[in-house]
């Protein structure tokens, strides 16, 4: 309480008192003691204003004895009235100063809601903004000022006013959050008005007030075009490595074109005319025929097989029937000689072969059964192999199934023993948008799987309709 004040209101008081006792006046002398108890009014708190309205009672009690003259029935009435008004006065008064403490510290409450939440936007480490149902600022975050180019006092002010370009699909969303919705999405393309392309992820939300209408909305923006950028430049540097991966392959299969025509066209045929020449020499001495003969004889049928393993190599070099004739005539041919040669069992299966598959794609399929074979030749110990060729209009899938002793997948990997042949064949397959995928385990054997899209838009699809080819492919099997 401020001393001065309560000296003020003390010194009313004591003067009313000296009123009353010295110039009896009836009820209109009590009543005065009003004066010091609303002159509390200006004193915060309820306790003054209780202990003067004591006080002033006190006073009229006294003022009955030290009045002059007779008590009479009419002044003690007088006096009961001017005190029980006296009561009402500071009753009011007294409900008056809580209910306005109890307002204030509502508004204070408030107060500091508020700036807790002005604190809150204005530091939050994303582009935040609050708006009333005008679509005014209430406020802002130091990330969207940034974000957006903006500065000064924006409270108070017009979004629309801020950003007249705001298109109206923006203003339509706005309009759906005021009506309780909650909007977002991850990317959208926005063109300002200088011409920058800008990306962003954004969220509409409302706020409500106490009764549960909708008083505005909150907006959430992050700026991703640099995110945007990153990944248009990491598709533009895996389109060039695909781009380049295809070249190399394409170099290294008319590389190949090129050596099985000079193995067949100039080596092979040279060798051959020598197998000839040395067959068709005759006796030279008497006495040596028989051993010259054999010993020419025994040169021609080593030349006769250098021609054929030369030709051989020229075929798995590039074999012409795959250009030619296709791939499951391929596929057929380099199986039967295989068994031919190994004497393991291969058992060729083919359904639904595409006829949009490209020559590259072809090779591809080719060089991973050349690669599987030559793997169980070597290593599987198996006395059965099972191809499958199965196609379907999104791709086509390849498994090479041995009945083998199979491996241990993980160890070979963990240990870095996989093969490069394995590994040139997962790169090629991986280039075409494929699939390669290898399951062996101690006992079980082993099998080799490929899947090719037959074009981009399968691409996406490739999960789905591997599913699907492995259905078949059990169905072929069992």
């Amino acid at each position: 309480m401020n001393v001065s004040s309560g000296g003020w209101i003390i010194a009313a008081a004591a003067a009313v008192f000296l009123l009353d006792v010295f110039t009896p006046l009836g009820i209109a002398v009590p009543m005065l003691y009003v004066i010091p108890i609303l002159l509390t009014s200006v004193v915060p708190g309820s306790t003054i204003t209780v202990v003067i309205t004591g006080g002033s009672l006190i006073l009229t009690l006294l003022g009955i004895v030290l009045s002059p003259g007779e008590l009479t029935i009419a002044g003690e009435a007088d006096r009961a009235i001017a005190s029980a008004l006296l009561l009402v006065v500071a009753g009011l008064l007294v409900i008056q100063k809580q209910s306005a403490q109890q307002i204030a510290a509502i508004q204070q409450a408030r107060d500091e809601s508020e700036e807790r939440l002005r604190l809150f936007i204005n530091h939050a480490p994303a582009a935040l903004a609050m708006f009333d149902r005008d679509m005014r600022y209430l406020a802002l975050s130091q990330r969207w000022m940034t974000d957006y180019g903006i500065s000064g006092d924006m409270v108070g002010r017009s979004h629309y006013d801020v950003f007249p370009e705001v298109p109206e699909r923006w203003k339509e969303v706005h309009q759906r959050g005021l009506a309780g919705d909650i909007v977002r999405v991850e990317e959208d393309r926005f063109v300002r008005p200088t011409g920058a392309e800008q990306w962003l992820h954004w969220e509409v939300r409302p706020w409500r007030v106490k009764d549960g209408q909708v008083g505005g909305i909150v907006i959430f923006t992050e700026d991703i075009t640099q995110r945007k950028r990153d990944e248009e430049e990491l598709r533009r540097q895996r389109a060039r490595l695909e781009d380049l991966a295809s070249k190399l392959l394409l170099a290294q299969e008319t590389e190949r074109r090129r050596l099985a025509r000079d193995l067949h066209d100039d080596i092979t045929q040279r060798i051959a005319a020598v197998a000839i020449d040395l067959q068709s020499i005759g006796p030279v001495t008497p006495g040596s025929e028989s051993s010259l003969v054999a010993h020419v004889h025994r040169s021609g049928k080593m030349a006769e097989q250098i021609a054929t393993d030369l030709q051989h190599l020229a075929h798995q070099l590039h074999p012409a029937l795959l250009e030619h004739a296709g791939l499951e005539a391929a596929i057929q041919e380099h199986a039967e000689e295989f068994e031919g040669r190994t004497g393991l069992r291969v058992q060729v299966v083919v359904r639904n072969l595409p006829p949009a598959l490209s020559l590259v794609q072809a090779t591809c399929l080719y060089r991973v059964l050349q690669e599987s074979l030559q793997n169980v030749r070597k290593h599987a110990h198996a006395t059965h192999v099972l191809v499958r060729l199965l196609g379907t209009r999104q791709g086509v899938e390849l498994c090479v199934h041995d009945d083998g002793r199979g491996f241990d997948l993980v160890q070979e990997v963990a240990q870095g023993r996989m093969g490069l042949g394995l590994i040139s064949l997962q790169e090629r397959v991986e280039a075409l948008h494929g699939t390669f995928d290898i399951r062996a385990e101690h006992g079980n054997g082993t099998e080799i799987h490929v899947w090719l899209p037959l074009d981009q838009h399968a691409v996406s699809m490739k999960g789905e309709q591997k599913h699907e080819s492995g259905t078949e492919a059990a169905g072929a099997h069992s």
